[in-house]
Order: structure tokens, then sequence, then C-alpha cells
């Protein structure tokens, strides 16, 4: 600190403060400094005291040796003085003398004992050999003991040996080393057997405890040592290390009292027991000299020391009584659920760490090897039994369920992760899909583009040698097969993401089970593959849950997108959401055919051999319970995908056909008109003159009809119409045709009384359009499946036809049917292959006749034709058709709807409907009159009532 600042910011007064203050603390340092340095450096200070003393002590014996020499010298020259007349001292003072130096010599050598035992009980200390260490340091607190008595009868002693005082200090000190020391090896994993033993006996000696008391103090190191183990400061050690250690210090333990403690007769076992009674026996009872604890041959001053000191023998204060077996069961038992409760936390946070199951796979073969090859297991159930009253697993006890637990969270969180990323997957292809200009996204889309689209992928390198029932379609089976299975790159995508996660999970856990060429050996510590199937059921529910997560996610969003179709008006973005809801359809398809993962998980190699040994020779295979589920969970997400798709379609068609066919307006009528045939016959008159006459017949459904069945198809080969399954497209025609009902039936309905809401006037030229359209749509649809709704439809139909003919003049009815129903079969022929995905399959036989016979010798180079085209029902129609004895009506005008805008309504109706005959006989009949509409007076019979 600056003086000058200080007098600057502080008075006088406050400087001395300060100053008193800092000399204060300079004092209290010092002081502190000396502590620390005295109580760090004690022994080097007593270290240094007992070197000066001894250089004291080598000087005076220097002093009194050159002082026995002058004696001796002096001794000799008196005795040659006095001669033989020199005469000695009396017997009883040699005698004195003799005991004296005796006594002398006895206490100098117990001192220079005292001496050495630093060094000797240092030396045991590092060899660990504690009971030596302890046996040095009671042998020291003897001699102690008895020199102090001794001193207190001779005040010489004292001031002849003044290093006594000091020696004791620097002994006294090692007894809470030793102390230290076997506690310490109490707590080693790897101690022996003799090393244990000998560190309790050495307990026993220093603080007169008996051998009940040691146990429990045993137990209790034991149970700090497997504490000490999942402490954080042994997180440097591998957690494989770690639990090993566990097991081996649990092991070591139960065999440890068993042979330290337990008293029994093991004769027959030969299981080694009674360990500590046998060294405290052997201590308490041998002397010093035969335990070869003192030197007595070599050393010169050891043959000096007294009885007390070469016959000693450590004592107990008490007998010491052995551990009754009552005592060692209970708390053996005690300590070992302590045991299984502190490695149950412990263990079960190290194991949180593990983020594979093959590494828990290896841990558990680790243990396995290690409980395999230790010694300590031999008569373990024996041992087991004697000290605890029961059995012991280590594995099936304490480890087996918590590795089980591990092994079946992790895969819990791999397939929860692989469901997340799936979900995350699919919400990004669904915004993709916003962005029209993705390539990726176009097959979506656009089915039909990606399916015609030609690549070099389309056909499988290995297809040439590879037969087709042993293809697989998760197994690169070519472009192709996709595109006829409807799967577009992005569902390819999607199940190949998924099928990687769940076969990495499935490889990973089949690292902890048992494969079916793996047979488990005899005479080995565990079963390490018991939990095999509780693994796979675990894996095969958890696939289940997954599954459903996953199909409950694509659920809510078809919720949501149905709901969006259905409020928002805006065409662009009900398409995008239409193509999301395809998505999510195909998805759902694709997951049991490209994701064989799937079904390895839930129908695991054990299920499939079980299954097979069940299953009779030549009857269906059983098929799991789970994976039907599964299944039957996707197929329903598909229904309910494609059920939207369907609802939002048929609301669409089913609008422009509602708005062509309810209708008064006369240009509407007009722009939905179609070309009528004229058709020539000949009626005979009264006086039998035959006359010709022209008559218009329907040749051709109504505009929005064809639009109809045309948008109908034309969308379902958009969406890959050959992958939609046949109950879909049943369903679609369903509702579409239940809907056209109705709107025919309300048509008629309104057509009967001019003064209801919504009337529309059914002239006859408009009613015979209407039922040639009736019929054209019961031909297409004809429903004939043996079903309530089918025949309710059919009995609606036939009221429809029945009403439109109440229409029509019986007369003039009874003269176009015939045509209608000729124009009707030629109309279904032309629209076989248009119209082939709504129509029935069936009914397309119905439509080619018989082979025509010939005269002429077959020829072998020519080709016979079918009759029936099964395999290629939507292709057009090889079989030369039975010509008709009808009358057949010749077209003169294309079959297109007119576009021109630009016509006025009289010019559209002229180009549409039949040219008038240019007869005027006015003989004429009544069909050339009903046929014949040469002037607008003809064509305002189609628009009578209307506005």
């Amino acid at each position: 600190m600056d003086t000058n600042i200080l007098f600057e910011k502080f008075t006088i007064e406050e400087i001395r403060s300060i100053e008193k203050k800092t000399r204060t603390d300079i004092e209290r340092k010092k002081e502190d400094l000396r502590t620390m340095v005295g109580e760090r450096y004690r022994d080097l200070i007593e270290a240094a005291d007992t070197i000066t003393d001894m250089k004291n002590s080598a000087q005076n014996v220097m002093s009194s040796i050159a002082k026995m020499e002058d004696m001796c010298k002096q001794l000799k020259e008196h005795h040659m003085v006095k001669g033989s007349s020199y005469h000695t001292r009396s017997q009883p003072d040699q005698l004195q003398k003799r005991k004296k130096e005796v006594k002398f010599y006895g206490v100098a050598s117990q001192i220079k004992l005292l001496l050495d035992m630093p060094e000797k009980i240092w030396s045991s200390l590092d060899d660990k050999d504690y009971l030596t260490a302890t046996r040095h340091y009671l042998l020291s607190r003897h001699i102690h003991t008895s020199l102090q008595l001794e001193s207190q009868h001779s005040t010489d002693l004292l001031s002849w040996f003044p290093v006594l005082t000091r020696q004791w200090a620097a002994i006294s000190h090692f007894r809470s080393t030793i102390l230290s020391g076997c506690r310490g090896t109490l707590k080693e994993t790897f101690a022996d057997d003799k090393s244990i033993a000998e560190c309790l006996c050495a307990i026993v000696l220093l603080e007169d405890s008996t051998p009940r008391q040691v146990f429990n103090e045993f137990l209790l190191a034991r149970t700090t040592a497997v504490q000490q183990l999942f402490h954080s400061s042994q997180q440097t050690a591998s957690i494989k290390d770690q639990i090993c250690t566990v097991v081996q210090l649990i092991i070591k333990t139960v065999h440890q009292i068993h042979s330290v403690f337990y008293v029994g007769d093991s004769t027959s076992d030969k299981l080694q027991n009674n360990l500590l009674l046998s060294i405290l026996n052997e201590v308490t009872t041998k002397k010093q000299n035969e335990t070869g604890l003192l030197d007595l041959q070599t050393s010169i001053s050891s043959k000096c020391l007294p009885k007390s000191v070469t016959e000693f023998c450590p004592s107990l204060r008490s007998h010491a009584n052995p551990v009754s077996e009552q005592h060692l069961q209970d708390n053996c038992q005690q300590w070992i659920n302590t045991c299984i409760s502190d490695v149950t936390t412990g263990v079960g946070k190290l194991l949180n760490f593990i983020n594979t199951v093959k590494r828990l796979a290896d841990i558990r073969d680790a243990v396995w090897e290690l409980l395999s090859q230790d010694e300590s297991m031999i008569g373990w159930d024996t041992v087991c039994n004697r000290i605890m009253n029961r059995q012991l697993s280590i594995w099936d006890g304490i480890l087996r369920n918590l590795f089980v637990d591990r092994v079946k969270s992790l895969i819990q969180y791999q397939l929860e992760s692989s469901t997340e990323v799936t979900k995350r997957q699919v919400s990004k292809v669904v915004m993709e899909m916003a962005n029209t200009e993705d390539s990726i996204v176009t097959a979506d889309t656009d089915l039909a583009w990606y399916v015609w689209n030609e690549t070099s992928g389309d056909i499988a390198s290995n297809m040439a040698w590879i037969p087709s029932t042993a293809r697989s379609t998760s197994d690169n089976p070519g472009g192709l097969i996709m595109k006829a299975k409807a799967f577009t790159p992005v569902v390819q995508s999607l199940c190949k993401n998924f099928d990687e996660k769940l076969k990495s999970m499935l490889d990973d856990a089949t690292t902890y089970t048992q494969t079916s060429d793996e047979k488990q050996t005899e005479n080995v510590a565990f079963d390490k593959y018991s939990d095999t199937d509780n693994i796979y059921l675990h894996i095969k529910s958890s696939c289940h849950d997954c599954v459903r997560g996953l199909i409950e996610h694509l659920n809510e969003q078809l919720k949501l997108w149905e709901k969006s179709l259905k409020e928002i008006p805006d065409a662009f973005t009900n398409a995008i959401t239409k193509h999301r809801v395809l998505l999510v359809g195909r998805l759902c398809t694709a997951l049991c055919d490209l994701v064989p993962s799937l079904q390895n998980c839930i129908l695991q190699q054990s299920d499939q051999a079980k299954i097979k040994k069940i299953t009779p020779k030549g009857s269906k295979p059983v098929e799991d319970q789970v994976w039907t589920k599964v299944k039957e969970m996707l197929a329903n997400c598909q229904l309910e995908a494609f059920r939207i798709w369907v609802d939002h379609l048929s609301d669409v068609v089913l609008k422009e056909f509602r708005g062509g066919l309810v209708t008064d307006q006369n240009c509407h009528i007009v722009t939905n008109c179609t070309r009528w045939d004229e058709v020539d016959i000949q009626e005979e008159t009264e006086d039998g003159k035959k006359i010709k006459s022209k008559i218009s017949v329907p040749m051709q459904p109504s505009w929005y009809v064809q639009g109809l069945v045309f948008t109908l198809c034309q969308e379902i080969n958009r969406v890959g119409g050959h992958a939609v399954t046949r109950s879909i497209l049943q369903k679609l025609v369903n509702k579409v045709s239940d809907e056209m009902k109705d709107n025919y039936l309300e048509i008629i309905h309104n057509s009967k009384n001019p003064k209801t809401k919504g009337y529309v006037p059914l002239p006859q030229q408009r009613a015979l359009q209407l039922l040639f359209d009736v019929r054209f749509v019961l031909s297409i649809f004809p429903r004939k499946e043996d079903s309530k709704e089918n025949k309710v439809y059919q009995q609606r139909m036939h009221q429809i036809i029945e009403g439109l003919e109440e229409k029509i003049d019986p007369f003039d009815l009874d003269v176009f049917t015939p045509y209608i129903q000729s124009h009707l079969l030629k109309q279904a022929q032309r629209s076989a292959v248009l119209y082939g995905l709504v129509t029935n399959i069936d009914r397309l036989s119905m439509y080619g006749g018989g082979r025509t016979t010939s005269s002429q010798q077959e020829q072998h180079n020519v080709l016979p034709l079918t009759v029936c085209q099964n395999r290629f029902t939507l292709l057009p129609l090889s079989t030369q058709p039975s010509r008709s004895s009808l009358p057949q009506p010749v077209l003169k005008q294309p079959l297109q709807k007119p576009i021109d805008s630009g016509r006025s309504l009289t010019e559209t109706a002229a180009a549409v409907l039949p040219q008038s005959s240019l007869q005027s006989d006015m003989t004429s009949s009544l069909f050339s009159k009903v046929g014949s509409m040469s002037s607008m007076s003809d064509i305002s019979n189609w628009f009578k009532g209307s506005k």
C-alpha cells in the first residue's frame, strides 16, 4: 500500500489504526506459519533433535572409551607396582557390581531396541505387513512401560539414557498409522484373505476389540468401499471396470467373511475358515524369539535383553470368542441388502451413460467371464448358505434387471427417435409440396408423369439372373416395380430412412440376444441369453406403440387437411392439400413393403421358427397378432387418406355435374347437348305405301356426364390408379353414383309441379337425353354386388328410368328404345379404355361377340382372336364384334364439345342438334316430325317451360 495515498486519504488516527491492524496480521500469520511448520515438519524436527542427541551420545561414548583406556593403563601400572601383595576385592562386591552391569546393559539393549523400532515399523508399513508392525509397536510399548517403572526405582536411568523420554514420542504415533493402514486394507477389493485377517487381528490387538466388533467394522468398511466405487472420484475408470470391480468386491467380501469369521467344520469341502482366531491364537501364544521377531543370534545387544522382552507375548483383555452363526447370518443378510440397494442406485446411474446396447452386452460378457474364472466362486452356494442362509446370484439377484431395463430404455429411445425423425421428415416434405417448382415433390403432385417417365434405374441390374419369386421389394427392386406400386421417390426416401434407423436399432439389440446358431454351454456362471425372449417382446410391443404414434400423428394431419378441404375454397390450396393426403396414403401402403426391418422387429427369428413348427404342412401359416394389428393400422390410415381424397374428388366432380343437370338456363342446356344420330326408317301407311323418314336418337351421353366420368378417370390416373386398391375405387364409384342418382331423382321430382321451388321442365327431347344418360351411367356403374346398398341403388335407378319414360310418348319410346340400346352398347365399347378405371371389368366381355364362323380352312399363320381378353381388359378389344341386326347410325359430325362462345344461341343449337330433313311431304309420319328439328320452333321444344 502506498504511504502517500494513506496520508492523502486518512487521518493520523486512522493511519495508526491501520498500522496496528497490519502489525497484528503479521504477527498472526507468523504464528500460523510456526504452527503449520511445527505440525508438518514435526518428524524432521524430532529427527534433528534425535541426531543431536545421538551426536552427544557418541561423544560421551568416545570420552568414556578414552577414560576406560586411561583406567586400564593406570590399572596395569598399579598392578605392576603392587605386585603379588595386591589383594582383590571381596566376592560379594563383585557380584553386586556384576548385577549392576547386567542391569545396565539390559536397559541399554532395550534402549537400543527402542531406537531401532521406528525403522522396523516403517519397513513393515512399507510392506503392508500391519500385523508385524503392530507386534513391534506393542513390544515397544512394553519396553517403554517397563523402563518407566524402572526409572521410578533408579534415578540414574534417565541421566544415563536421556533419549528414553523422547524416543517413545517418536514411536507412539505409529498406532494411528497402523490402524489407518489396516482400515484402508479392509476397503481394498483385491486384498487376499490372509491380509484381511492380519489387519483385523492388528485392530483387535491395538484397540482391545472383540471379533464381533471387528466383524461389524469389516462389514462397514466393505459397505463404504462399495459406495466409494460409485463416487465421482472414480469416474476416471471405465464403466465396465467399475462394474467388474463392484462384482469382485462383493464376491471377495462374501468369500472373506467365510474364511475369516466363519467357525465350523469345512474339512469336507476344503473351504478355508476361522482365520482370525487362528492368527490371534498364534500371536498371543508364541514368544518373540519363537516367531523370529527378534534377531538374537547376530546382534550382540540382543543377548543382553531381559526375558521380559524376549518372551513377551501380546495379550487380550478378554477371551476372543468366535462370532456366532446367527449373528453372522443376520448381519450378512443386512449387509447384502444394503449393498444391493447401493449397487442398484450406483450401477443404474452408470448405465445411464451407456448409449448403445452393444456396450451393455460387452459389460455383461465381462461380468460373465469374471464370474466364470474367479476362484472365489468355487463352493459359492455352500458359502452363501453358511453365512447368509440363502442363495445369492450376483447377476440374477443384482445386475440383471438393471441391464434389461437399460436395454429396454435404449430400444425405446431409438424407436421413439426414429418415429420423431420420420414425423419431422414427413412434415418437411409436406411443407415442400407448397413449392410447385421443387423437382423433389414433382412425382407426388403428378404421379402419371413419374410413372411414364423412363429412367436408367427402372430395371434392376440383377433382374436377369434372379427369378421373380426370389425378388424382394426392399432389396434394390428397380424403379419399374416402384412405379408399378406408385411408390414415389419421396415415399422411398422416407421408408429408407425409417428402415435404416430400425435396422440400426435391431442390429444393436441383437448383440445382447442369442442368435439361432449360438448355443449356451454348460457349467457357466449364468445364462447370458436368458432375456432374449423378454427383449424381443419389448421390441415387438415398442414397435407397435411407435407405429401407432406415427399413425396417430398422420391421422391428426389428415383431420386438419380434411377440414381445410371443406372450409377453404381456393383451388390451388386444395390441390396441394390433396397431394399431401395422397402422400400419407402412399406412405402407409409402402411402410409394409419398403421397411422390412419393421417386420423383422415384430417377427423375430424365434417367432418365425415357432410359427413354422406350429403350422402343419400344406396349410396357411399363422400370422403374428401384433404384425396383423400393425398392418391393420397402416391399412386403416391408408383408407382414411383415400377416403378424404374420394370425398373431395366426388364433391368437385358432382358440383360440376349438378350444375349441368339441375339447370333451367337455356344457354347451359344447349351447351351440354351432344350430337344426335339421324336414323332412316320406313313406315307403311294405311294405304300400304312405304314412306321413308328420319328420326334423331341420342348417341352419346351429355357433356356433363362424360366430363364427370372423364374427370374421375383422369384424376385416378394422375394419382396412380393402377396401384389404388379396387375397394377404394369402388367406394369412389359408389359415392359418385349415389349422388348422381339423388340428383336425377331430384330433377324428376322438381319437374312434376311447376309451382315447386326449383322447378325444372323436362320436355320429351331432354327426357330422351336424360334417359340415355341414366342408362349409360347404369351401364358403367352397374353395382351388381349382392348388398343392400347396391340393391337400393338398382331400384332407384330403375325408378329414375321409369320416371323419365313417363315424360316420353309411349309410341315414340317403343321406336326409340332399340336405337338407344344399340348406341349404348357402342358407347360402352368406345369408352371401355377411356373410362376403364371406373367401369366394371367383368362387363367388358359382354361388349364383344363370339368368333365368326368361317367355312374356309384355318390358316396356320393367323393368330386366333380370343373371346374375352381378361389379362388386358383396358386395352382395345381385338375380338370382332358381331353385327347388330339393328340399323347402325352413321356419324356425320365429330363427337366434341362445342367451345365457341361467340356463336349465338340459335347457331349453337343448330350446330349440335340434328339437321332437318329436306322433305316437306305433308304425308310425313309422326316420327319424322319428332325427329326433325329444322327450325327454332323445333329447338324450342327443348326449352318449354324454361326461363
